[in-house]
C-alpha cells in the first residue's frame, strides 16, 4: 500500500489487517520492525497460536508469520513488498490442517521458490506435497475461518465481516505487484 513516507506506508499496510482479524479476534498485530527502510520486518500476532472455536470442526488454530519491506516507489513515494509469507490452521493437538507458504528465498527445491503453494495432508498427500496456489492474502484465510469453518464473527462483525473484509482487502487487490508467480 502506497504512501508519502515509510512510516505512512507501514500504518497503511498494517490498519487494514488489523481492522480484518478484528472480525474473529482482539488479538493485535505485532510487528519486529527493522532498523531502517528496506530491511524485512515480520508480523506475527500477539496471540500465538490463535486458539478459534468452529462450529464444523472445534478448536482450529490460527498461525501466521508474514515478512515484508518498505520500498521507495520515487523520491516521495513508498509501498509496503510482501517477501515471505506462512499461513497455517492447526487442530487443536498442533497438527497441520492446511498451510498457505510463498518463501522465494528458503532452501528447499529450487525449482519451486517462487511459486506460492499450499500444504493439505489428506490420505497419501503428506504435508511435503506442495500444491500451487495464487498469492493467498490473510483476509482470504479470515474468510475461509468465518464463513467454511464457521468460526463465529466477534459481535461488532456479526453483521458486517464480509463486508469488513471485502473492504480491508481491496487496497492489496489494488496494489498488489504480483499474482500466481514471481521470479525470485
Amino acid at each position: 500500500m502506497p504512501g508519502r513516507s515509510p512510516e505512512e506506508a507501514r500504518k497503511a499496510f498494517l490498519q487494514p489487517l488489523q481492522r480484518a482479524l478484528s472480525c474473529i479476534t482482539d488479538t493485535k498485530l505485532l510487528v519486529s520492525r527493522g532498523r531502517q527502510p528496506g530491511d524485512v520486518e515480520a508480523l506475527a500476532l500477539s496471540e500465538d497460536p490463535l486458539r478459534l472455536t468452529s462450529a464444523r470442526i472445534g478448536i482450529v488454530q490460527f498461525v501466521l508469520g508474514h515478512q515484508f519491506k518498505l520500498v521507495p516507489d520515487g523520491r516521495k513515494s513508498w509501498h509496503v513488498s510482501t517477501t515471505a509469507y506462512r499461513y497455517h490452521l492447526l487442530d487443536d493437538s498442533g497438527a497441520e490442517l492446511i498451510a498457505w507458504h510463498w518463501h522465494p528465498g528458503s532452501l528447499g527445491d529450487p525449482r519451486l521458490r517462487g511459486h506460492p503453494h499450499l500444504h493439505a495432508p489428506a490420505g497419501s498427500i503428506d504435508r511435503h506435497i506442495h500444491v500451487p496456489t495464487g498469492r493467498v492474502s490473510i483476509e482470504s484465510v479470515l474468510r475461509l475461518l468465518l464463513i467454511d469453518l464457521a468460526v463465529p464473527a466477534r459481535p461488532a462483525h456479526v453483521a458486517d465481516f464480509a463486508k469488513v473484509l471485502d473492504e480491508c482487502e481491496s487496497p492489496f487487490i489494488e496494489h498488489r505487484r504480483w499474482h500466481a508467480w514471481r521470479r525470485p
